[in-house]
């Protein structure tokens, strides 16, 4: 476990950057953490995909039922905690880790751009007594620059980085490529440039005793990128499709790997998440986006739910025709 030993202290909070299912797998990793002499959290923003919560944007601290504030950018949930949103009510997937691992998991408010998130990171760290945050991202767009044609969902996770790299925290990517969005070559090149610019810190394998967890916590967890870690434990390679259909993985040992990255140097080769620093807003920090001609998951997210309103069956297809139409008109201003 000697690459943990880049982390500060003895008590480390492994955050999951980019909300949906991600947290099941910083839920593996803070395990792994317990197993090796750390004391470790988990937590998450929270923000899930479409087909769990139809209503656009990351779920906010109003919509969420029970919890204990820690302060006014952090809350911790266990499995008995839920959101109504739009008239619909979410069990997130922190509820759900909460409901596996049998004790809280701790969320932070993204709906408040990047200040939320920092400051919900600091109230966590501080309730828990912890030294370190490990930011998780399955998949590895938190390395993205935001301009490649294939990026979907760049919003949580550049604002993850940013609030990261202001508690001076670690950036471990996991299954690079796995979900679907920048191919695993992309991302890894993307690694080997940090590592010119010496912000690599080293690399972790999964074990048998992370897969068992794994496997647990996806029976109630929902997250196809983290389940690209089990199919390719098991041995599958090759590539499969995600997303309705919409995207699609290469599938090989190479999933079976975390990076562990400097924050400020991912944050330093990142060309646009330095101009959502000062954000406080999650719509703040879209616009932000949009203005230098990158469309967003919350842009995707309101062009779907118009659909669903309508009750228009969203398959792939409609995905990737929304995504192009999407991406030709805020490239146009």
């Amino acid at each position: 476990m000697g690459v943990m030993d880049y982390l500060s202290g003895r008590c480390v909070f492994c955050f999951a950057i980019g909300g949906g299912g991600d947290v099941a797998t910083a839920a593996m990793l803070s395990l792994a953490l317990r197993r090796h002499g750390f004391k470790s959290y988990v937590g998450s923003v929270v923000w899930e995909r479409y087909v769990v919560d139809p209503t656009p944007g990351p779920i906010r601290f109003d919509d969420v039922l029970g919890g204990k504030y820690i302060g006014n950018y952090s809350i911790l949930v266990d499995g008995r905690v839920k959101a109504v949103k739009g008239g619909r009510e979410v069990v997130f997937q922190a509820v759900n880790t909460a409901k596996v691992l049998k004790e809280p998991v701790a969320i932070v408010d993204i709906s408040k751009g990047v200040y939320g998130v920092w400051k919900g990171l600091e109230e966590v760290l501080s309730y828990f007594g912890c030294d370190s945050v490990l930011s998780v991202d399955v998949g590895g767009d938190v390395l993205a620059t935001g301009f490649e044609d294939e990026l979907w969902s760049p919003l949580a996770d550049f604002i993850g980085l940013t609030a990261t790299t202001k508690v001076k925290g670690v950036i471990a990517v996991h299954s690079p490529g796995s979900d679907g969005e920048l191919s695993q070559e992309y991302v890894l090149s993307r690694i080997s440039l940090i590592a010119r610019h010496n912000g690599y810190l080293g690399i972790r394998a999964v074990d048998h005793e992370d897969i068992k967890n794994l496997e647990m916590l996806l029976e109630l967890v929902e997250s196809e990128a983290s389940r690209v870690t089990l199919l390719a434990y098991r041995g599958d390679y090759g590539f499969i499709e995600l997303r309705g259909g919409s995207r699609r993985t290469y599938i090989t040992p190479l999933n079976l790997l975390t990076f562990l990255l400097k924050s400020e140097k991912v944050y330093e080769l990142n060309p646009v998440a330095k101009t959502l620093e000062d954000t406080k807003d999650v719509d703040e920090a879209r616009k932000k986006l949009n203005s230098l001609g990158i469309t967003t998951e919350l842009d995707l997210e309101e062009e779907i739910y118009k659909l669903i309103l309508k009750e228009v069956r969203v398959s792939g297809d409609v995905l990737i025709g929304i995504k192009e139409r999407l991406k030709e008109r805020i490239s146009k201003g």
